[in-house]
C-alpha cells in the first residue's frame, strides 16, 4: 500500500496563452508545483500528474517540479491512471488550480478510516470558492482522498468524462464518505503562533494568482514576536519576500546571506566600527525574517532549515564577544564579564525554552497571555540592539553593553519563573500522580492554585 497524490494539469483557464491553469504562477512557482510540495509534506510517497496536452508552460513547470520530487510521474490522459495505481493504494486529489491550506490537505489525508474522505463547506455562504454542490448547503472544497480500487475502476472506464468530478460522484454514490467540514478545522497554528484563517483560492487567471500570492505572504507572518519584529520588520519583510518570490533564490540562500552580513557586523564591532556594526545588525533583523516567509509562502522547506537558528545564535553571541574584545582593548573594565553575562543568560533561557517545547509540544513564549505579552519586550537580539540606539547616539556604547547584560538577566529570571509555573501546570494536567504530589506537598500558608487561563 502506498499514499499517492493524483493532481491535474489539463484545464484551460481564462488566460489567453493556451496553458493549463496548473501552470499559472503562485508565490513564484506554478500552482501544480505548489500542490506537489504540499502533497509530499502531507505524506505522499508518489505523485502523479494527469496532463492532456504537454504545452511548453506545463512541461517547464513539471520539469522544475522534479527538482522537489524526483519520483514525479506524468500520465497523458485520465484513461492511463489505472495503470499507475494499485487497489490498496490511498489516493489524495486536489482540484487543479486550487491553492488550499496545508492544514486542510493534512486533515483529509489523515482522516480516520480507509474509505473516501472529502473536504466540504457545510454552509454554501461561507465557502470562499465556487465548488461542486454535493448536497443541500454542502459544497465540495476541492480536496479528497479515495481508495485506490475506486480510482482504478473510474479511470479505466472514464471515457470522455472528467476524472475529478467522476471520482467525487462515484465515491458519494458508494456511500460511507467521511466529510470534513473546512469551517471546523482549527485556525490556530502553533508553528506561526497565531490564528491564521484557512487559505482557499481557486487560481484561474493572473488576477486570482496574484490574490493567492498576496494571501500566502500575509499568512506567512509569525505571531508572538518582540516589538521590532512585530511593528517594524513586517513591511520590509513582505516587500523583500514579494521581490524574491519569482527569483531562483531559495530560503537557504537567504539564510546564508544573513549569516554573512552577521559576520561582517561582528568584524565591525571587533575593530571599533561600532555604528557600521549596529546598522548591519539592525538590517539583519528583517532580512532574517525573509527566509522563513519565503519558505512558508513557497512551501519550500529543507532539512537544513533548523540550522538557521544555530547560525543566528552564533552571530548574536559573536556580536557580544566582538564588542567585549573592542572594549577590552580601549580600557573599559569588565567587558568580557558583561559579554559572558549576556551570552550565558540568553543561552540558559534558550535551552530552557527548548526543553519546554520538547516536553510540552508548545513554545513557552506562547504558553499564555502573560508570556505572549512579555515576549514583546523580552530581551532578544532585536530588542537588545534597538535598545542600544539611544546609547549609541550618546556615545555611551559601554553603558549600552551594561544595559543589555541587565536586560538579559531580567528576561531569564522572568521566564524562569514562568517556566516553573507552566511546567507544573502541564504536569498536573497530564499526570494524576504529579497532580497528587502538588496537592500533597502544598504549603498551607499559600493560596490554592487556580486553573490558568491562556
Amino acid at each position: 500500500m502506498a499514499f499517492v497524490a493524483l493532481l491535474y494539469a489539463h484545464h484551460r483557464g481564462a488566460h489567453a496563452d493556451g496553458e493549463p491553469i496548473a501552470a499559472l504562477s503562485v508565490t513564484g512557482i506554478s500552482s501544480v508545483r505548489r500542490q506537489i510540495r504540499q502533497s509530499v509534506r502531507a505524506g505522499a510517497e508518489r505523485v502523479i500528474v494527469v496532463v492532456e496536452k504537454m504545452t511548453p508552460g506545463i512541461a517547464g513547470a513539471l520539469e522544475r517540479a522534479r527538482q522537489d520530487h524526483k519520483a514525479l510521474q506524468v500520465v497523458h490522459g485520465a484513461q492511463t491512471v489505472h495503470e499507475m495505481i494499485k487497489d490498496d493504494d490511498v489516493v489524495l486529489t486536489i482540484d487543479e488550480g486550487l491553492v488550499a491550506d496545508a492544514r486542510a490537505i493534512e486533515a483529509v489525508a489523515k482522516a480516520s478510516g480507509a474509505g473516501a474522505a472529502i473536504a466540504v463547506w457545510a454552509d454554501e455562504h461561507a465557502a470562499p470558492i465556487d465548488g461542486e454542490r454535493i448536497a443541500e448547503n454542502r459544497i465540495f472544497a476541492g480536496i479528497a482522498r479515495f481508495p485506490g480500487q475506486l480510482v482504478r475502476t473510474v479511470s479505466r472506464d472514464i471515457g470522455d468524462w472528467d476524472l475529478q468530478s467522476t471520482l467525487l460522484r462515484s465515491a458519494l454514490g458508494e456511500g460511507s464518505v467521511i466529510e470534513i467540514n473546512a469551517a471546523e478545522i482549527a485556525t490556530y497554528d502553533p508553528a506561526r503562533r497565531r490564528e491564521v484563517a484557512l487559505c482557499w483560492v481557486r487560481v484561474v487567471d493572473k488576477e486570482s494568482a496574484k490574490k493567492a500570492t498576496d494571501i500566502a505572504i500575509l499568512d506567512a507572518q509569525k505571531g508572538v514576536l518582540d516589538w521590532p519584529a512585530r511593528f517594524i520588520h513586517p513591511p520590509v519583510e513582505n516587500l523583500l519576500t514579494r521581490l524574491v518570490l519569482p527569483t531562483p533564490l531559495t530560503p537557504n540562500m537567504i539564510s546564508v546571506g544573513v549569516f554573512l552580513i552577521g559576520l561582517v557586523a561582528m568584524a565591525c564591532f571587533a575593530t571599533g566600527w561600532l555604528w557600521t556594526g549596529l546598522v548591519l545588525a539592525l538590517i539583519a533583523g528583517p532580512l532574517d525574517g525573509v527566509d522563513g516567509k519565503l519558505a512558508r509562502a513557497r512551501v519550500e522547506f529543507s532539512k537544513w532549515g533548523d540550522l538557521e537558528h544555530v547560525a543566528d545564535k552564533i552571530v548574536e553571541y559573536g556580536w557580544f564577544l566582538a564588542l567585549a574584545h573592542y572594549f577590552s582593548t580601549t580600557g573599559h573594565p569588565g567587558a568580557w564579564a558583561l559579554a559572558a553575562i549576556i551570552i550565558l543568560f540568553a543561552l540558559a533561557e534558550a535551552v530552557q525554552g527548548e526543553f519546554f517545547r520538547r516536553f510540552t509540544g508548545q513554545q513557552i513564549d506562547d504558553a499564555g497571555k502573560f508570556e505572549r505579552q512579555f515576549r514583546l519586550v523580552a530581551g532578544r537580539r532585536n530588542t537588545f540592539f534597538w535598545s542600544l540606539i539611544p546609547f549609541a547616539f550618546a556615545g555611551a556604547w559601554h553603558a549600552g553593553l551594561v544595559m543589555i547584560a541587565a536586560y538579559s538577566a531580567v528576561t531569564f529570571f522572568v521566564m524562569q519563573m514562568r517556566f516553573f509555573k507552566r511546567i507544573g501546570e502541564y504536569g498536573e494536567q497530564h499526570s494524576e500522580k504529579i497532580a497528587a504530589n502538588f496537592a500533597k506537598t502544598a504549603y498551607a500558608f499559600l493560596p490554592e492554585r487556580e486553573a490558568s487561563s491562556s
